[in-house]
């Protein structure tokens, strides 16, 4: 939310990334960090997480922000922050529902390829 409120369920973001400049710091921990807090509340808004659950929950967020970004002489916040608040809803939402199931995971093991895997076998990295 901003530095001294707390979203609730209580939520801990953690880079993928190793932060070595305070500009890449800043837009990760300002608009990514405000970002995913309200994508937290949305979930909430909507009632996938009950209000009265928020207490009894906490939420660990993953996020991978391309270090280039701090380089953007064009960097669009609010893209950015529109960008990972609907990420992390819909992270939330398939997290409650169960998606995907165990089933659709198990049938489709072998057909899912991760697009940076794919770029490397095709030799594009």
């Amino acid at each position: 939310m901003n530095t001294d409120i707390m979203v609730k369920p209580a939520t801990i973001m953690v880079s993928k990334v190793t932060v070595k400049s305070s500009k890449y710091t800043n837009i990760l921990m300002g608009t990514v960090q405000g970002a995913i807090a309200n994508g937290v509340l949305d979930c909430v808004r909507s009632n996938i997480i009950p209000k009265e659950d928020v207490d009894k929950l906490g939420i660990i967020v993953s996020v991978w922000l391309n270090p280039s970004v701090s380089n953007d002489t064009n960097l669009d916040h609010k893209i950015l922050f529109d960008i990972h608040r609907k990420a992390t809803a819909q992270a939330i939402t398939k997290a409650i529902n169960s998606e995907p199931n165990i089933d659709w995971l198990l049938e489709n093991q072998d057909k899912i390829v991760h697009k940076y895997y794919q770029m490397g076998l095709d030799g594009k990295l």
